[in-house]
């Protein structure tokens, strides 16, 4: 009785067969494991980016039209972006868990020191001599950064108060551009629209009300 079987020619072709299938599935696998940490790092990028542009949006938009008085005794307005776009602004609902004395409203800062955005904000808001600002690191790896004034014509200002009268200026302004360049994303930009300042209210005497609690 004949017995069939492989030829070697026939064992090779296999092997070379199960070798190139092995190759490829551990390439697959490589390149799977791969693109997991590009995922899951582009995701706790975009956690840090989205922490840090709501961070700046509360701040804006909880803007207070205070005045502030730092260690040298120079008064600045209750929203300012410098000559070195360093944007300041007091802003309110400060929480006091522990009913401190102190302020609601808190003064901060957002400065891009080399290629990182850091919040700073101090105790007091009318600053003594030895008052020193709490550094927080909000966002790093920023190629470009740049924050705008839009007044009430919709005109954009790199500096803010425009010279001139800051009352005037402060009345006018009326929204304030975010845009920053960060990879993986690129360009981004955002826009709040700020509260409006009241003007203080005047108290009039009622003529006819003081009649009637005479």
């Amino acid at each position: 009785m004949k017995r069939s079987g492989f030829t070697l020619i026939e064992m090779l072709v296999a092997l070379a067969v199960f070798a190139v299938i092995g190759l490829m599935s551990n390439r697959l696998l490589i390149q799977i494991i791969d693109m997991e940490e590009v995922i899951e790092v582009r995701a706790q990028r975009l956690v840090e980016v989205q922490r840090a542009i709501e961070i700046i949006r509360r701040d804006v938009q909880q803007l207070a039209y205070r005045d502030v008085r730092d260690e040298f005794g120079d008064s600045h307005p209750g929203f300012e972006i410098d000559e070195f776009g360093v944007l300041h602004l007091t802003r309110r609902g400060w929480a006091n868990p522990l009913g401190q004395g102190r302020s609601e409203l808190q003064r901060v800062a957002y400065a891009r020191v080399e290629d990182a955005l850091f919040r700073l904000y101090w105790p007091v808001l009318d600053r003594a001599r030895d008052s020193r600002p709490i550094r927080q690191l909000l966002l790093a790896d920023i190629t470009e950064m740049d924050v705008l004034a839009v007044d009430a014509a919709g005109v954009e200002h790199r500096f803010w108060p425009p010279e001139g009268d800051a009352v005037a200026a402060e009345k006018g302004l009326a929204a304030v551009v975010l845009q920053m360049t960060l990879p993986p994303y690129g360009d981004i930009e955002r826009l709040w629209t700020v509260p409006a300042k009241m003007a203080p209210q005047v108290l009039v005497a009622d003529p006819e009300r003081d009649l009637e609690t005479e």
